[in-house]
């Protein structure tokens, strides 16, 4: 048995999937689901959702905030600035947040 992951957007489900891993960008800091993980609801900051399928890092999600909850081996990402961290492109550098984004989808910790 594994760990189903959801992103959902107000404009589509970018995932939904079963999964091994996924690594989030907690407002307290990073944290790791993985299949039975205690049910819990928590905030995102803005920075990387890393998702491992098979062992693999498989798909990384840059996220500007949202809600998670974690439930009978579901993980549930709500966030209405999501996006695939391969198809982000910064729409005005001058904005502070694309700023920060552009900034945080160029790292790669947990590779």
């Amino acid at each position: 048995m594994s760990l189903n992951l959801q992103i959902i957007s107000p404009e589509k489900t970018l995932f939904n999937d079963e999964i091994d891993l996924c690594i989030l960008p907690g407002i307290e800091g990073d944290f790791g689901v993985l299949k039975k993980h205690m049910p819990f609801l928590t905030t995102l900051r803005t920075g990387i959702a890393y998702v491992y399928k098979n062992n693999i890092l498989t798909e990384k999600f840059l996220v500007n905030g949202g809600v998670v909850e974690v439930l009978e081996n579901k993980c549930t990402i709500l966030s209405e600035d999501i996006v695939k961290s391969d198809e982000y492109h910064p729409s005005n550098v001058e904005n502070q947040i694309e700023k920060i984004k552009d900034k945080v989808v160029k790292k790669f910790y947990y590779s």
